[in-house]
């Protein structure tokens, strides 16, 4: 959420941030719209201030109105909190709605043509024979079934058997063995969530039409870990040498992406339940570049491990998550798609998201009590770096060989046809 004192003073910087993200008219009309509930509630809360003083000095008077006199008086204070608590509200619901503002250093434009190449590291492997997708090598292995998976659940979900949900497993755990060694605590948090975490974190009231509600329950499954992550300390108020905060989860995480279609989704690539090990850290204003710098870093230790060559773009201001105020992506070469892939994004969400959950810590040095940044990444997306694995490890006969690092964690360096 953005700061009321940025939406009640500086406008124009606000709108110039919506443009730049390409946010749309209708994310600037939300902007007009909070400034114009914020004069209302100003003089609401001026009105309900100025009963509550006069309904004190009338206690503290020689002459104590009648009873008729203090019902009305008392029934007139009511009213002026219940107007100013519905104009509240109704700022709250229209702030959430307006996303993050780009960070200076992000890439101008919209789509991923803007999006800035930063780093490559590893060479994409030169096959001598045309390659094959992760979906249909792995059918012929015998470890994904996804017409099995069609039947059990619809379109667009998993089912790794055999070797695949054993390496599924074993890619779980060596991610989160790394992030434990490089200071992370594990969590394994709850999959069902309540709206105010969802809100809190960004991807409600947005993302309404992609999250899996258990209505009855007033639930949605997550979509991803990182809003568990993220959310742990909501409401809090944190001790500054608490931070940085440094948590890994490996979970489910379940989205519609209704609007997705195409090769894109082929496979392993775009599904409606994935799992995925995700890093969140929450640092402070001053040490937040760093801490970005290190989630990328720890993030890009997981492609290095396994041998796959991968490339680190920095989205543009279109492109951006709508929490972000920064984000980079670490996407992995597939030869069977002829492309690079996205397996991760590491985004700063500044203070966005610890104000919209309440979230504060307090400086070492004294003071009022500050918002921290809160930082998360993938590290990484378990699918799609199974469909890499096995796209990058084919071999002409249909086999696949797995990097050193899998194979002594499943006891084979090579995969053959069932």
């Amino acid at each position: 959420m953005l700061g009321e004192k940025l939406l009640r003073e500086r406008p124009d910087e606000v709108r110039a941030g919506l443009r730049r993200r390409h946010a749309g008219a209708e994310a600037e009309r939300d902007l007009d719209r909070w400034r114009a509930l914020d004069a209302e509630r100003r003089e609401a809360a001026t009105r309900h201030d100025d009963l509550a003083r006069m309904a004190a000095q009338a206690r503290r008077g020689a002459h104590a109105p009648g009873t008729e006199e203090a019902r009305a008086r008392a029934r007139e204070r009511r009213a002026a909190a219940e107007a100013l608590s519905a104009l509240e509200a109704r700022l709250r619901e229209v702030a959430l709605r307006l996303p993050n503002l780009p960070d200076p250093r992000v890439p101008e434009g919209d789509g991923p043509a803007a999006n800035v190449v930063l780093r490559q590291w590893g060479e994409p492997p030169a096959l001598d024979f045309a390659p094959r997708t992760h979906d249909e090598l792995a059918a012929a292995l015998g470890i994904l079934d996804l017409p099995r998976a069609t039947k059990l659940a619809g379109t667009r979900f998993p089912l790794l058997l055999g070797m695949g949900a054993r390496l599924a497993r074993a890619l779980a755990a060596l991610m989160l063995e790394l992030h434990a060694a490089h200071g992370y605590v594990e969590v394994a948090p709850p999959h069902l969530l309540r709206r105010e975490t969802l809100e809190g974190t960004g991807h409600l009231p947005l993302h309404q039409d992609d999250l899996y509600a258990v209505a009855q329950d007033e639930l949605y499954l997550s979509p991803t870990a990182e809003a568990q992550l993220v959310a742990l300390h909501a409401g809090e108020t944190l001790a500054e040498a608490r931070l940085p905060l440094a948590y890994t989860a490996a979970t489910p995480a379940f989205r519609r992406e209704a609007g997705s279609a195409g090769a894109a989704t082929r496979g392993l690539l775009r599904q409606h339940q994935f799992d995925k090990v995700e890093l969140v850290r929450i640092a402070t204003p001053e040490t937040a570049d760093a801490a970005f710098e290190t989630l990328l870093a720890d993030a890009e230790a997981v492609p290095r491990a396994l041998g796959l060559p991968y490339r680190v773009v920095a989205l543009s201001a279109g492109e951006l998550p709508f929490s972000a105020q920064r984000t980079c992506d670490i996407e992995v070469w597939m030869p069977g798609q002829g492309r690079y892939v996205e397996v991760s994004s590491v985004s700063d969400c500044g203070a966005f998201q610890a104000r919209r959950l309440g979230l504060r810590y307090r400086p070492a040095a004294g003071g009022r009590a500050r918002y921290p940044h809160t930082l998360n990444g993938s590290a990484l997306a378990i699918g799609r770096t199974l469909a890499a694995l096995i796209e990058n490890g084919q071999r002409a006969a249909g086999t696949v060989m797995l990097p050193p690092a899998l194979a002594r964690a499943v006891g084979t360096a090579e995969l053959r046809p069932a």
